[in-house]
């Protein structure tokens, strides 16, 4: 390489890498306008923080927009209220309220294992020796069971906060949840009829209290024998995904245990769908499950526009 060249090149480096360094960041503002409220202190004791992304569109004639309830929020609600836009502009799915139910202790925006520990597992559950595969994380059981103490708060303040502040309609409420989120979701289903009339459900602890025991003897089992004759006042859609590959956890197979027997105890209104993703594990799931179920919960009703959704209820 002729000298000059190399000098012209070298010139042109250092140019490019000052300019690297003169150049400020700026702040990135999220595409969608998000509310932030701090409830004052729940029944539970708890201080939550909900985050509330408004509709993106008009409702249609003579609707009101529905409320997507999200579980983890700071993992979920972000960037489920950006990557479905496109459903909701083009009405697969109404105009909505997306609404990630959060705590003000994680205002910093690093999430607390114990707040999922406490509001979304169902019973209290300690390892019974240190050989236990929790026993080294007591943030994964120590105040664990507060299951019905969250979903208390979420029907009698949280859900009340929402539908009294916006002009939403009260009979199209979604509940999202995922893993330990998930589980909760599962304990609503089993528990509180009519407080949800869809659910987005992925890849559910229901290995909890406790995985080491049959399944017939887990906390989910056993509350689906025990609430068989619960009755739904309305048409309740549950879709449940699970990726492939999460068998080597067991979460299909719980799954199919956990589907079938409900199909099997055949509970007026109560219709679901279980979806096996291909290609897909539990660290990243969500978008396609979530995806997936935002269509297929809102498949073949006729105010909203045919999607490509395979789901059939």
């Amino acid at each position: 390489m002729k000298p000059q060249i190399i000098l012209v090149f070298l010139l042109k480096l250092a140019s490019t890498q000052a300019l690297a360094q003169e150049i400020e960041a700026v702040f990135f503002e999220y595409p969608y306008e998000v509310q932030v409220y701090d409830l004052s202190t729940s029944s539970n004791g708890i201080e939550y923080r909900l985050y509330v992304r408004p509709p993106l569109r008009e409702p249609g004639p003579g609707e009101k927009p529905s409320v997507f309830y999200f579980l983890d929020a700071l993992r979920n609600f972000v960037p489920a209220a950006a990557m479905s836009y496109n459903y909701e502009y083009f009405n697969y799915i109404p105009a909505a309220y997306f609404v990630g139910i959060g705590y003000q202790s994680e205002a910093d925006g690093i999430t607390k294992e114990e707040n999922r520990t406490r509001d979304y597992t169902p019973t209290f559950f300690t390892p019974p020796d240190s050989t236990h595969f929790l026993a080294s994380n007591p943030v994964d059981y120590v105040g664990s069971g507060g299951t019905d103490a969250f979903l208390e708060t979420l029907q009698k303040q949280i859900i009340p906060f929402v539908e009294d502040r916006f002009d939403v309609d009260p009979g199209d409420r979604v509940l999202i949840g995922k893993s330990m989120g998930g589980l909760a979701a599962v304990h609503a289903l089993l528990t509180k009829p009519g407080l949800f009339n869809r659910y987005i459900i992925i890849s559910p602890s229901i290995w909890w209290d406790d995985w080491l025991y049959e399944r017939r003897d887990r906390y989910v089992m056993r509350m689906t024998r025990a609430s068989a004759d619960l009755t739904y006042p309305v048409e309740t859609r549950a879709y449940f995904a699970v990726g492939d590959a999460e068998e080597k956890l067991g979460l299909v197979t719980d799954l199919y245990v956990l589907t079938n027997t409900l199909r099997n105890q055949r509970r007026p209104n109560l219709k679901l769908f279980l979806d096996v993703l291909d290609g897909e594990q539990h660290e990243g799931v969500f978008p396609a499950a979530f995806m997936k179920g935002i269509a297929g919960i809102y498949a073949d009703e006729p105010r909203r526009k045919p999607s490509a959704s395979l789901v059939e209820w």
